[in-house]
């Protein structure tokens, strides 16, 4: 990493998003989150909760259920996703330093979005 305008604080990116490029040439199945223009629908939306669990929503807030789960709910990712760390390699965990998440796109590498 090297600092930016000789500020310790702030660090240039580009040499890892570089790595990440050429790590994602190599995992074409893999797409990069800073290439996917609206990660809202790869998340699980309110007209795709179970029957069940919407009506827990309801239960709980009434009719601002839906605003509720929006606002504060935890939506489940409906692909494959990892943090890309700075060795270029995928974990669970975001790692301290520079990482990037990334989502498993279908086997032939084509975009989500």
């Amino acid at each position: 990493m090297s600092a930016a305008n000789g500020d310790s604080r702030h660090w240039d990116v580009r040499p890892f998003v570089e790595r990440a490029r050429e790590w994602q040439k190599a995992n074409p199945e893999w797409q990069l989150i800073c290439d996917i223009g609206d990660t809202e629908t790869l998340y699980q939306q309110w007209s795709e909760l179970p029957k069940r669990e919407r009506m827990s929503w309801v239960g709980k807030y009434g009719e601002s259920a839906r605003s509720a789960f929006e606002e504060f709910g935890t939506k489940r990712c409906k692909v494959e996703s990892a943090v890309l760390n700075a060795d270029m390699q995928l974990c669970e965990v975001w790692p301290m330093g520079e990482a990037m998440r990334a989502y498993r796109t279908n086997a032939s590498g084509e975009a989500l979005t």
